[in-house]
């Protein structure tokens, strides 16, 4: 599939997907994107394994953490391991005051997800 607001890169059993623009609040990109998060779920429910990462984005609206809400429940609902990454200090805070972080699983680095989900056992 073609994503015009996504880059999607293969790693091993995990899909990693990327945002193309470093401030999300238009509402029409942000439309867009929510549907190729679904599609990206769609994509990643052979892999069981999503990674998405926030290299580069610098800001975004409400609506847009409003769209990571549908995948995480996809997510869920088809068993796939979701996690994030990389997601700016500025956003993080918005991420903790709207208590996402107790919903998503945050790493540090893709480096640092990548190993997390390559973890077996208890916490895997």
């Amino acid at each position: 599939m073609n994503y015009t607001h996504l880059r999607l890169q293969d790693q091993g059993e995990v899909l990693i997907v990327y945002f193309q623009g470093g401030t999300l609040t238009d509402q029409t990109v942000i439309d867009q994107i929510g549907k190729e998060l679904g599609d990206v779920a769609l994509e990643a429910s052979g892999n069981r394994k999503l990674l998405v990462n926030f290299q580069g984005v610098k800001f975004m609206s409400s609506a847009m953490l409003g769209k990571l809400l549908p995948l995480h429940k996809r997510c869920k609902a088809d068993k796939i391991t979701l996690k994030m990454c990389n997601i700016s200090p500025n956003l993080l805070e918005v991420f903790k005051i709207t208590n996402l972080t107790k919903l998503f699983d945050i790493c540090n680095t893709e480096a640092d997800a990548v190993a997390a989900f390559n973890k077996r056992g208890f916490f895997g």
